[in-house]
Formats: C-alpha cells, sequence, structure tokens
C-alpha cells in the first residue's frame, strides 16, 4: 500500500523538498505522515480533497479546536504545494475551527528575579555538585547572551572561546550557525566554571560544555526542571499561586530582547538602526523575529512613549 498511496508518496517528497530548503520540519512531518497513515488505513489511494483533510482534523472527539485548527493548517500547507503539480488535488478550507496561531504572552524576568534563580538552582541536590554547578551558570548565560535554551545544551568545549570572547552557536535552528561576541563579565563566570568543574570532575570525556550530574551532558529536561524547582522563589510572601501562565526557560530569551531595547532607549541609541544587529544576534531569520520577541513592558512603553512625543516636540508639531 506504501507504494500505491499517492498522497504517501507526495507527502515524502514535499518533506524531501522543505527539508532541502533547510527547514528542519519536525511537528509538520510528524504531523504529515500521520496523515498519510491515516489515508493508507482507509485505502484511499486518490489525490487531496477537502473532505479527506477535515475527516482527519477531527478525528477524535477530545481533539481541542486549536488542535484541529492546526491538523488541518497543516494539510493546508502541504496542499499548496502538491497542487501545483496535482491539479486534481484540493485546498481544504481555511478558518473552520478559528485561528491556529496565537502568541502566548511571555513573562519577563527582571535581573533581581534571575539572581533569585541563580542563587535557588545553585542549592539544588547535586550528589557530586555538579548539578549545582552547571543549572545557575547556564541559566546566567542565557541571561547574558539570549540564546535559546536548547543552544546552551548543546555546547560544546570547542564551541567557546574564552581567550578571544565569543561563543560558536552551531547548526540551530533554521541550520543557521552564528558567532556571538560575549562579555568580559561572561567569560570570567564561565572561566570559574571550568574551573570548579575540573575539581569536581576529575576526568571529563565528554566533549560537552554543560555537564550534570556524573559527568553526563545537560538536557533540556533537566534544564526547565531545575527552573520549575526553583521559579517559587519569584512569588512574594502575599502570593500563594500564579495567577498567570508560570515563567518558562524560554521567557529569559524574551527578556534579553525586551531589556536590550529598552537599553539602548536609555543610551539614546537609534534602535530601528540597531534592530538588525540584535536579530543576527539571536539567531533569527527574519527582523519580523525578533519584534515577536518584543513585549510591552512598563518601562519599555515608558521610553517608547517619551521618544515618541519627543519626536514631534522637536519638529515643533505640538
Amino acid at each position: 500500500m506504501l507504494n500505491t498511496n499517492l498522497i504517501t508518496k507526495q507527502v515524502l517528497e514535499y518533506i524531501c523538498y522543505k527539508r532541502g530548503m533547510g527547514y528542519q520540519l519536525k511537528v509538520e512531518a510528524e504531523e504529515l505522515q500521520r496523515f498519510a497513515t491515516y489515508t493508507r488505513n482507509l485505502d484511499y489511494e486518490g489525490s487531496l480533497c477537502g473532505e479527506l483533510a477535515y475527516q482527519w482534523a477531527t478525528m477524535k472527539p477530545e481533539y481541542t479546536t486549536w488542535y484541529m485548527s492546526r491538523r488541518l493548517e497543516t494539510v493546508r500547507t502541504f496542499a499548496k504545494y502538491i497542487c501545483v503539480f496535482d491539479k486534481q488535488a484540493q485546498m481544504p478550507p481555511k478558518g473552520l475551527f478559528g485561528k491556529c496561531h496565537g502568541r502566548t504572552i511571555p513573562y519577563v524576568y527582571s535581573e533581581i528575579e534571575i539572581c533569585k534563580i541563580i542563587t535557588e538552582t545553585s542549592k539544588l541536590f547535586s550528589p557530586d555538585g555538579l548539578r549545582a554547578l552547571t543549572m545557575p551558570t547556564a541559566i546566567g548565560l542565557m541571561w547574558s547572551t539570549g540564546m535559546r535554551p536548547s543552544e546552551v545544551c548543546n555546547l560544546k568545549n570547542l564551541d567557546i572561546d574564552l581567550l578571544n570572547e565569543f561563543i560558536t552557536v552551531k547548526e540551530t535552528k533554521f541550520s543557521k550557525s552564528r558567532v556571538l561576541p560575549i562579555h568580559k563579565t561572561t567569560v570570567e563566570k564561565l572561566r570559574k566554571y571550568l574551573c570548579n568543574r575540573s575539581q569536581l570532575l576529575q576526568c571529563n570525556i565528554s566533549e560537552y560544555f554543560f555537564l550534570s550530574t556524573g559527568g553526563k551532558e545537560l538536557k533540556l529536561i533537566n534544564l526547565e526542571n531545575a527552573l520549575k524547582l526553583t521559579r517559587i522563589s519569584l512569588l512574594s510572601n502575599e502570593e500563594s499561586c500564579w495567577n498567570r501562565r508560570p515563567p518558562r526557560l524560554y521567557d529569559i530569551r524574551h527578556s534579553f530582547a525586551c531589556n536590550t531595547i529598552l537599553r539602548w532607549y536609555k543610551e539614546g541609541v537609534d534602535v530601528n538602526s540597531k534592530i538588525a544587529y540584535l536579530s543576527t544576534y539571536m539567531g533569527h531569520v527574519k527582523i519580523q523575529d525578533t519584534y515577536w520577541y518584543l513585549t510591552g513592558t512598563t518601562e519599555l512603553l515608558e521610553y517608547t512613549s517619551t521618544t515618541f512625543e519627543d519626536y514631534f516636540k522637536e519638529g515643533g508639531r505640538v
């Protein structure tokens, strides 16, 4: 059935095409392969049709409208490609279940909050001392560079040049690599980490820079769990629980973007002329992706409003 199923063949061609263009296509590829499996289980060998896509998107009653919308949108993206080559293929309808893309409001950490988290992670249970050494250093590196959590975990010893004060982030999202200059204070912290790591781990055979208990490479799930165990320190005595989504590890990256823009405003820097630098530093493909990271904090809105008002005052328009 695999050889005669048209949609299976087309899905495999589409995945190869997209990956050949440089897209990693992990989640989308998995969903499309599930869709292809669904058509094979039905013994369906024809071209893509809207009814088939709808049935697959609504296959189980426990699916939320958001998930059904995402499934249908995934097939629509595939359909845009395949309709060029298969004149019998149909484009599934759009918007049947509402929007499938939404922005989760990030939590913008303050420097005081990050210091609290770093302090708490240094107190985590650590049989050989590595966990309590690695977690705060990794979080501190994220705070100072805005690196993705996965990028921090995947850093290798050869990626960090403390002598020349830069980090090479290799083959990350969109298969891009970049070189990040780092501040002298960051260099000092990383150098101190290396020294302490060597004392705790006499024989290091790992190529990874950040190591956890037993000298094993730091995993993303370990870093996320460390934050979950310590973020309660952000709550004041009067608060007993979060009245919003709890802060995520990835929000440190959002905080870096917002704090960088805020610092530029305070220093009188022309943000519009510098935003491309921030976008490149953070590893974004488009400047729009960097703007997506920005959140209207009270302090940031205050500075942007003041700048806007000053612009018109200087022009004599107010």
